[in-house]
Parts: C-alpha cells; sequence; structure tokens
C-alpha cells in the first residue's frame, strides 16, 4: 500500500494548476448553472465555455457537487473583505452583509437559487451547501456574538439567517439591488433582533 506522502508525490506531477484557468472555470460554472441549473452544469459544457479538455476538470474535480462544493467555498474566499486590525464587530457584521449582497448579484444569485433546489434531491449538492453555509456562519458569529454577548447560540444563528437570508431574498431570488443604507438598517436590525 503507498504512503500518503507517495500518494502525494504522484499527484504533484505534471503541470501546475493555473489560477486564471481555476477562474475561468468558476466563471463559466456560475454562468452555466444560472442559465441551464446544476442540470445543465456538466463537465463537458463547461470544457467548452473554457476551452479545456474534460480531463482538466477531472483532474481537479471528481464530481459535480466537489465541483460545486468549490464554486461556493472559493468564491467567499475571493470576495471575503479586508479589516483593519482595529475595526469594531459592527463593521465587520456591514462588510460581510455588503459582501454577500455583492458576492450573490446577478448570474451568481441566479445560480445560487438553483444550487439549493438542487440540494433538495442531490444528496452532494445537499453536503455542499451545508458546508458552504457553515463556513459563511462562522464569519458572522464571531462579531455578533461580540456584539450581543448576552445572547444565546441559537438567538445569535437566527439573527445571522434573517440576515443573510434577507439579503439573499432581494439580491438573488428578486434581482433587487441593495443600497449602502439598507444592508446598515438590514445589519442593525439583526443586531437588534440577537441582542433582544
Amino acid at each position: 500500500m503507498p504512503s500518503e506522502a507517495a500518494d502525494n508525490a504522484v499527484r504533484a506531477r505534471g503541470r501546475p494548476r493555473s489560477a486564471d484557468r481555476d477562474r475561468e472555470i468558476r466563471n463559466a460554472a456560475w454562468l452555466l448553472i444560472a442559465e441551464l441549473g446544476c442540470g445543465g452544469l456538466t463537465f463537458e459544457a463547461i470544457a467548452q465555455r473554457v476551452g479545456c479538455s474534460r480531463s482538466t476538470l477531472y483532474r481537479r474535480y471528481a464530481t459535480k457537487a466537489e465541483l460545486i462544493s468549490h464554486l461556493l467555498d472559493q468564491t467567499v474566499r475571493d470576495f471575503a473583505p479586508q479589516f483593519d486590525v482595529d475595526a469594531s464587530p459592527r463593521e465587520k457584521v456591514l462588510a460581510y452583509a455588503g459582501t454577500c449582497a455583492r458576492m450573490y448579484a446577478g448570474s451568481r444569485g441566479a445560480a445560487l437559487t438553483q444550487i439549493i433546489a438542487a440540494s433538495h434531491t442531490d444528496p452532494g449538492i445537499a453536503e455542499a451547501v451545508r458546508s458552504h453555509s457553515q463556513m459563511v456562519e462562522s464569519h458572522y458569529y464571531e462579531p455578533m456574538a461580540l456584539l450581543a454577548p448576552n445572547a444565546s447560540d441559537r438567538a445569535i444563528k437566527l439573527a445571522l439567517h434573517g440576515l443573510i437570508g434577507a439579503i439573499l431574498h432581494h439580491v438573488a431570488t428578486r434581482r433587487d439591488t441593495l443600497s449602502d443604507a439598507e444592508i446598515v438598517r438590514m445589519a442593525d436590525a439583526a443586531i437588534a433582533m440577537a441582542q433582544a
């Protein structure tokens, strides 16, 4: 049985992955899901849009669910807000809320609604959505807990889910643009809900 080190050495051979190609693949995947739903997201369709071989995709992702998981998580990383060292917890909640509104505007919002719909019938996609939701929630949780130190875990999560859900409803489902002032009001309402 080969060792883990030997297995990693084998995977390291060949050309290194291109960050530009990875970005092209993600962009193509978002557009395909928005246009055709998760059923239309095939490695062949992505390969045609990007101008690469299907084997390029299979070397990166074993399954459609793995691709969707990477798509969701890497997009969050790409949009992650940068904070000053002395940023207040409220500033962090506001920055995350604004990031959510920008990240899921346009075709990514349309695609996200398709991914969520597919998660009800596809266990792999359901796991990708669940994992992604936990990652997103973890970013918001700490600053919200600092703003509502006496709140229960459930109260903090309800406030966060209300904030994230409201933003997604407007930008992804309704395809509406939220102003900065509206995002601030929504975030402050969630903070007040956690503090109540």
